[in-house]
C-alpha cells in the first residue's frame, strides 16, 4: 500500500534520559486496552486456553513463568515477536531454529488460541505466547540489554491522525528496544505501507545507539509471514527495515585493552 494519506505528527515527542528500560517514557495513552494495572483494576480475566498461552495481566504465576522463560541465566538466545497473529512466522522460525527461546506478544485474544494451537500441532516447544500489550510487558521480563533478537511484522498503522499515538514504532520504542537488546542485537521491522516504512526508518534513525537500514531483500533472509505471503499472491509490495545495537562503550573500551 502507498501513503494513502499516511500521517505525520507535526511535532515529535521528546524522551527523558531514563535510568533503566523503559523509564522517563509514558506509554499508557497509546497501549491497546489500557495499562495493565488498569486492566486488572476495572477488567475482567479472560477465559485463555492454550499449552504455551500465558496471561501475564490476570494470572501471577504467568507473569513469573514469562519472566522465568526470559531469565538471562539460560543461555539460549531470546527472539521476540510483537503481533504474531496466528503465529505462521513463529512456527516457521521456531522450527528452523530450535535452540533459541521464542517468545511472542499479540492483544487479540482469537489470535492467540489460533497462535498456541498451531504451535502445538507443529509439536514447538521453544515458544511461548502472551496476552498481553509488547510495550508495557517486554521491560517487566526481559532484563536490559539481554535480548537477541526483536521482530515487528506488519504492525497496525493507525492511520487516523488521533490514532498515531498508538503506532508502534515510535522514538520511545526505539530507545526502548536499544535497551532491551544486547550490543550487536537486531530489531527487524516489516510494513506492507510505504509511508509506514518511511515513518520507521525515521523513528530508528533518531536512536543513536541503532545503526539502521532499509533492506534490499523485504524478506530479511526469514520465513514469510501471513500477510507476507498475501502480499506476494495480490502483487503487492512490502519493506524490511533492520536496526542493529552497536556495541557500547564498555564492550569498546574492554576491545580496545585486548588489543593492547
Amino acid at each position: 500500500m502507498a501513503y494513502r494519506d499516511f500521517k505525520h505528527p507535526d511535532d515529535k515527542p521528546s524522551r527523558d534520559a531514563p535510568t533503566g528500560a523503559g523509564a522517563g517514557r509514558s506509554v499508557q495513552t497509546r497501549l491497546v486496552g489500557g495499562s495493565m494495572a488498569l486492566r486488572r483494576a476495572h477488567g475482567h480475566a479472560p477465559n485463555l486456553q492454550g499449552t504455551w498461552l500465558f496471561d501475564p495481566i490476570f494470572r501471577e504465576q504467568d507473569l513469573e513463568a514469562l519472566k522465568a522463560w526470559c531469565a538471562p541465566t539460560d543461555p539460549r538466545p531470546l527472539v521476540v515477536e510483537i503481533g504474531f497473529q496466528r503465529a505462521r512466522f513463529a512456527r516457521a522460525y521456531c522450527e528452523q531454529n530450535p535452540d533459541v527461546r521464542f517468545m511472542g506478544f499479540e492483544v487479540r485474544k482469537k489470535f492467540c488460541e489460533d497462535a498456541d494451537a498451531w504451535l502445538v500441532a507443529g509439536d514447538v516447544t521453544n515458544a511461548r505466547l502472551a496476552l498481553v500489550d509488547a510495550r508495557e510487558a517486554l521491560p517487566l521480563l526481559v532484563p536490559a540489554g539481554t535480548l537477541d533478537t526483536l521482530f515487528a511484522f506488519f504492525p497496525d498503522p493507525w492511520w487516523k491522525k488521533r490514532h498515531m499515538k498508538k503506532r508502534l514504532v515510535s522514538r520511545d520504542f526505539a530507545a526502548d528496544a536499544a535497551d532491551l537488546l544486547k550490543p550487536g542485537g537486531e530489531l527487524v521491522v516489516k510494513t506492507d505501507v510505504e509511508g509506514y516504512a518511511d515513518w520507521a526508518e525515521g523513528e530508528l534513525r533518531a536512536e543513536s545507539r541503532f545503526d539502521v537500514e532499509r533492506l534490499a531483500d523485504t524478506t530479511a533472509g526469514l520465513p514469510p509471514t501471513q500477510r507476507e505471503r498475501r502480499c506476494g499472491i495480490h502483487g503487492r509490495p512490502t519493506w524490511a527495515i533492520r536496526a542493529v545495537k552497536r556495541a557500547d562503550e564498555s564492550t569498546s573500551e574492554t576491545s580496545d585493552s585486548a588489543l593492547r
